[in-house]
C-alpha cells in the first residue's frame, strides 16, 4: 500500500511539473445536432425552441453568466456526447468564434488552430470473467474497427485491467493489437483477479513520456467504480495533469446526476464513494479530461440483445471517438486555472444555439500571467 501511495504522488508530482513547462493551450471540440435527418417542420420547431431559451437565459441572467449557464445546461434534448450521423462537428472557427473566462476576468485567446498531428492511444480494456459475452465482443469490435482506420502516423498500446494482464506497449505491431483485441472476445483463461481499470488508467497515463500533444487513453469498462487501489480524484488530476484526455466506453450499470448549480459538481466530479454507489465515473472522467463517452449497460440480463446491427454501430461510435482524439481546436491562452469556461461568442452563439462546446474541465493552471480580455477574443490571422 505504501508502495502504491507514493506511486501516486511521484506521478501527480512529476505530472504538475511537466504540465507547467508546456504552453497555455486547451483542446476543444465543437459539436452540433445533425437536424437534416428530422422532417423540417420538427427541426424548424426545435431550433425556435432553442432560440427562445437562449432569449430568455440572456434576459435572466446578469453579466456573462448566461453564457456559461447556457454551455453547462444547455438546452432541453441538446446531448452532451453523440456522434455522427446525430452530431457533426463544426469546422473552421476563427479565434473570434471562442469566449474564455474564469471567475474573475476574460481569458485571452491568442490564437485557435486545428490540431491533425501524430497521436498516442492506449487501449485500456477490462478483461475479467465476470464480464457479459455481449461486453466482450464490444470492446473487441471497438478496437479492430478504430486499428482497422487508423492513420499511419498514430501509435497505439494495449494494457488490460480486471483479468489476466495483457501489455503492449507504444511499438507494438498492429497485427499484434488486432490479435489482442480478437482474444478479448474470448472468456480469459487463469485467474481473473487483475487491477483494477483506475489504476490501469493511472498505469496508462506514465506510458507517455514525455507527454505530447493529443495523448488519449481509450478505456471500455463494466464500470470505474469496481475495485480498485487508485483513488477517481488522483487519477483524474495524474490525467490531467498530463494533459491526456480520456475517452470512455462503459459497457455496465451506470447512472447519472444532473450538475446543479453551475459549474462543476463535486458530488458528480469530485467524490469517490466506492464500489457500492455507482455515479457513473467513467462519464466523470471523460469530461474532466476533454474526452467523451458512451454509456450501454450490457447488465440488463435477458433484457439486452446485442443485435449485429447495435454492434457496427457502437463500433462507428468508437471509430467517431478516435476522430475526435485526432482531431480538434488547439486554443493558446493567456492563462487558464481550474475554474476556467471556454465557450462560443455570442454571435456565434446566436447562430449555433443548440452547439456543445467540449474541453477539459479540470485543465491544471498554467503558469503565464493571466490577462483581462474583451468578451471578442482577436482573431487568428
Amino acid at each position: 500500500m505504501r508502495t502504491h501511495v507514493a506511486f501516486t504522488l511521484l506521478v501527480l508530482a512529476c505530472s504538475a511539473a511537466l504540465a507547467q513547462q508546456r504552453p497555455c493551450t486547451a483542446p476543444v471540440d465543437v459539436v452540433v445536432p445533425d437536424l437534416s435527418s428530422l422532417p423540417k417542420a420538427e427541426a424548424d420547431a426545435m431550433v425556435a425552441r432553442w432560440k427562445q431559451h437562449l432569449q430568455e437565459m440572456k434576459e435572466h441572467r446578469r453579466g456573462w453568466s448566461w453564457e456559461r449557464d447556457w454551455h453547462v445546461f444547455g438546452s432541453a434534448g441538446r446531448p452532451n456526447s453523440c456522434f455522427p450521423p446525430e452530431c457533426a462537428r463544426v469546422h473552421d472557427l476563427s479565434a473570434d468564434a471562442f469566449i474564455a473566462r474564469d471567475e474573475r476576468h476574460g481569458i485571452r485567446i491568442k490564437s485557435v488552430a486545428l490540431d491533425r498531428g501524430p497521436r498516442r492511444i492506449v487501449f485500456v480494456p477490462e478483461n475479467g470473467k465476470k464480464m457479459p459475452e455481449a461486453a466482450r465482443k464490444i470492446e473487441g469490435a471497438v478496437i479492430s474497427r478504430v486499428l482497422s482506420r487508423a492513420r499511419p502516423e498514430d501509435s497505439f498500446a494495449l494494457l488490460t485491467a480486471g483479468g489476466p494482464r495483457m501489455e503492449l506497449p507504444f511499438g507494438s505491431s498492429r497485427d499484434a493489437l488486432r490479435a489482442a483485441a480478437e482474444e478479448l472476445r474470448n472468456l480469459p483463461k487463469g485467474e481473473s483477479a487483475g487491477q483494477g481499470v483506475l489504476d490501469a488508467v493511472l498505469e496508462a497515463s506514465t506510458w507517455f513520456q514525455p507527454p505530447q500533444t493529443g495523448d488519449a487513453v481509450f478505456v471500455i469498462t463494466m464500470g470505474l467504480e469496481r475495485k480498485h487501489k487508485a483513488r477517481f480524484p488522483n487519477v483524474r488530476d495524474a490525467v490531467a495533469a498530463r494533459r491526456v484526455r480520456v475517452f470512455a466506453f462503459q459497457l455496465g450499470e451506470y447512472s447519472y446526476k444532473d450538475l446543479i448549480g453551475g459549474g462543476a459538481s463535486e458530488s458528480w466530479l469530485l467524490r469517490d464513494l466506492g464500489s457500492s454507489v455507482v455515479l457513473d465515473q467513467a462519464r466523470a472522467l471523460a469530461e474532466a479530461t476533454g474526452g467523451a463517452s458512451v454509456l450501454e449497460n450490457t447488465e440488463e440480463g435477458k433484457e439486452y440483445k446485442l443485435t449485429d446491427e447495435r454492434l457496427q454501430e457502437l463500433a462507428r461510435n468508437g471509430e467517431q471517438m478516435y476522430r475526435a482524439i485526432t482531431e480538434y481546436y488547439l486554443l493558446q491562452l493567456d492563462s487558464a486555472g481550474p475554474d476556467l469556461f471556454i465557450g462560443l461568442a455570442p454571435p456565434v452563439l446566436e447562430q449555433l444555439p443548440w452547439a456543445s462546446v467540449v474541453y477539459p474541465k479540470s485543465l491544471p493552471p498554467c503558469s503565464g500571467p493571466a490577462t483581462p480580455a474583451p468578451a471578442q477574443a482577436e482573431t487568428t490571422k
